[in-house]
């Protein structure tokens, strides 16, 4: 029978602490092998680098080769948790397939240095390690052979040999981390994933008719899921409606007292694409809500929260307590789930976030609490950025400025003249302006971009 971790000498009892040792000498190993080489690094260096003592490595591991294999098993568990995840609550085997190839290529990214590194030194592990990493090879192999055999069973792929096709997928991911030598300078992640699916959905060939078109923007989105907070809003609508129009499935909750448009969202938002989560019925948005929210509708892929009340009316005073209330229990719900959404991106390994400060008519509702709001929900972004950025996950502030609806609102009619004196560019802001952002922001263009804030304001 192969080893497995467990079959690893360890002097210590403690599960848990020998896990969390490990880990720290697999990613030491994964940097010092990467950069020196598995024969030229010394458990001495290890030690060092995962700031342990030299003897109390052998506590935990008896060899450098126990480390070179446990570098496989924690890859090859990520890349199985990964997997899994894409999968989650998704129906469609096409969809299915593109999401196994994104969670594939975030692997890579985020682990690039323990593939290669796998690939170029496994012929020094001894038959029961080797058969061990073999046995997880072909159990990875086996998810993509599943959903290939589904889209085959349901005529959205033609007949194959599935296992020579999964394999093939795998080894097309799988050379933008082994050559990465040739490529980097010449391609990016985007353009090599949509390369693979395009190969694999339309192949090469042009017919009589032309080229076959290739996969554009929009395919990025495909099959991915959404959560917008406060989503009842003029610009919560408008983003729950551009959202959908990528082809992304929206779960938009809805707290009755911010809604400033009328229920239903507009007629071509049709239920299979939107699902509205009403407030008057489950209460205020919770921890609870948002992991019952992903356990129903799968992983949540992109996570947007409006902070504002979408003020649409000059308010008498006697509204301003109430503006000011609700104002701050926007900033209380970010803050209160801000903690499940850590965990819950952290395990993924991949997502975006953008919160959405109170637009500017906001600041006519409530002066002082909007300035409040609009600081801490940009200090917010910046904190969360700093603790899910290692995990890949992006998390972005927009601060809108004075935007206009589709059909006026009577605050901007009472202001538009004061206000546009402000602006630089001397007009409002359309809902667009923002939307577009935003689909800037959950993109793969912005891959590299978190803990910024973008202000859509005209240049105020």
């Amino acid at each position: 029978m192969a080893k497995a971790p467990t079959d690893i000498p360890t002097t210590v009892k403690n599960k848990k602490l020998v896990e969390k040792r490990r880990q720290q000498i697999i990613l030491a190993a994964i940097k010092l092998f990467s950069q020196k080489g598995f024969h030229k690094t010394t458990l001495k260096e290890l030690a060092e680098e995962a700031g342990l003592s030299h003897g109390n490595v052998y506590d935990y591991v008896g060899s450098k080769e126990d480390i070179f294999f446990l570098i496989h098993d924690f890859v090859a568990g990520s890349a199985m948790e990964i997997l899994n995840r894409s999968l989650e609550n998704i129906q469609d085997p096409i969809d299915k397939l593109r999401r196994m190839v994104r969670g594939e290529f975030n692997l890579m990214d985020q682990w690039a240095d323990a593939v290669l590194l796998i690939y170029q030194e496994s012929h020094i592990l001894k038959d029961d390690f080797l058969r061990r990493l073999l046995e997880k090879e072909r159990a990875h192999l086996e998810k993509f052979e599943i959903v290939i055999e589904e889209c085959i069973a349901q005529g959205k792929l033609r007949e194959c040999n599935v296992r020579l096709t999964a394999n093939l997928i795998k080894s097309m991911i799988d050379t933008w981390t082994i050559k990465r030598w040739d490529l980097r300078s010449h391609a990016s992640q985007l353009e090599a994933e949509r390369s693979i699916l395009d190969i694999l959905f339309h192949g090469m060939l042009t017919d009589e008719r032309g080229p076959v078109p290739a996969l554009s923007e929009g395919d990025a989105f495909n099959g991915k899921v959404a959560l917008v907070v406060n989503g009842g809003t003029v610009l919560g609508q408008g983003i729950c409606a551009a959202l959908v129009d990528k082809g992304i499935r929206v779960i938009a909750y809805v707290c009755d007292a911010n809604t400033t448009a009328p229920l239903p969202f507009p007629a071509e938002l049709k239920s299979d694409v939107l699902t509205v989560i009403s407030g008057a019925k489950v209460g205020k948005m919770t921890p609870e809500i948002l992991r019952e929210a992903e356990s129903k509708y799968g992983p949540i892929d992109i996570y947007l929260h409006d902070l504002g009340i979408g003020a649409t009316e000059v308010n008498e005073q006697t509204e301003v307590a109430a503006s000011h209330q609700r104002l701050e229990e926007n900033l209380n719900c970010a803050q209160e789930l801000s903690s499940s959404l850590i965990e819950l991106m952290k395990a993924r390994a991949s997502g975006k976030i953008v919160y959405l400060a109170p637009w500017a008519w906001d600041k006519y509702a409530a002066p002082i609490r909007f300035e409040t709001v609009k600081a801490g929900t940009m200090a917010l972004s910046t904190a969360m950025s700093a603790k899910l950025a290692a995990a890949g996950v992006n998390v972005n502030c927009i601060v809108p400025g004075f935007i206009r609806a589709v059909r006026p609102l009577k605050i901007e009619k009472a202001l538009k003249h004061e206000v546009i004196d402000e602006i630089p560019s001397g007009r409002l802001g359309e809902i667009y302006d923002v939307t577009d952002a935003i689909l800037f922001l959950i993109g793969d263009a912005s891959k590299y971009l978190t803990g910024q804030t973008l202000n859509i304001s005209g240049g105020l």
